[in-house]
């Protein structure tokens, strides 16, 4: 089962973060492949996603359910697909980044694990992924560390795919999970770190 973790931080306070990322109008573009979301209610929305993962092409319909809505600090979320076996769980995780032992370095993902092969097909995962999506200018004081006025943004997501090709779509999915959970967040700090001046 897939699993990603990444931590980024911005010279803002964590209200302005929050402010943007409560509503997914906001954000819902800057996710990998997306193509549309619908809101049915507060908790509840399905998204549309298109997605190349090896050679094959999928869209994925998913209907994602927010489990817990705790702002500023955080919001819980499953998903479960509507036309393919998969299921999976988020979470973004807001908090103020004002000492050492508050969060990791600004930008780094997971210490990686598996062997060399898995690492390099990650490195080969990253390398696509900044090719077809682009990077995220980000602020030169992004990664400057831990202050007064800082905050963290840390996205988690699970992805767990089911039936009879579910082994050799875990193993294509996993590499691309690392890049889609950064650009995500260093999207949606970026566009913050724009709107609010820092360059």
């Amino acid at each position: 089962m897939p699993e990603v973790e990444y931590t980024t931080t911005a010279k803002l306070p964590v209200d302005t973060i929050w402010d943007f990322v409560q509503e997914m109008d906001n954000w819902a573009p800057f996710v990998a492949g997306y193509q549309s979301h619908e809101k049915l209610s507060e908790k509840e929305s399905t998204w549309t996603l298109k997605g190349d993962v090896g050679v094959m092409a999928r869209t994925v319909k998913f209907q994602v359910l927010i489990e817990e809505w705790a702002g500023p600090e955080r919001v819980t979320f499953s998903l479960k697909g509507l036309n393919e076996v998969m299921e999976g769980s988020g979470t973004f995780q807001l908090a103020p980044y004002e000492d050492e032992t508050a969060a990791p370095a600004a930008g780094e993902p997971a210490p990686p694990t598996g062997g060399l092969l898995s690492r390099l097909f990650a490195a080969i995962a990253r390398f696509f992924y900044g090719l077809v999506h682009g990077r995220a200018e980000r602020a030169q004081s992004a990664d400057a560390g831990p202050a007064a006025g800082t905050s963290r943004l840390t996205f988690h997501l699970r992805v767990d795919p089911g039936g009879p090709m579910a082994p050799m779509v875990n193993a294509m999915m996993k590499p691309m999970l690392t890049p889609a959970a950064e650009g995500l967040a260093n999207q949606i700090m970026a566009t913050l770190e724009k709107r609010h001046g820092l360059e």
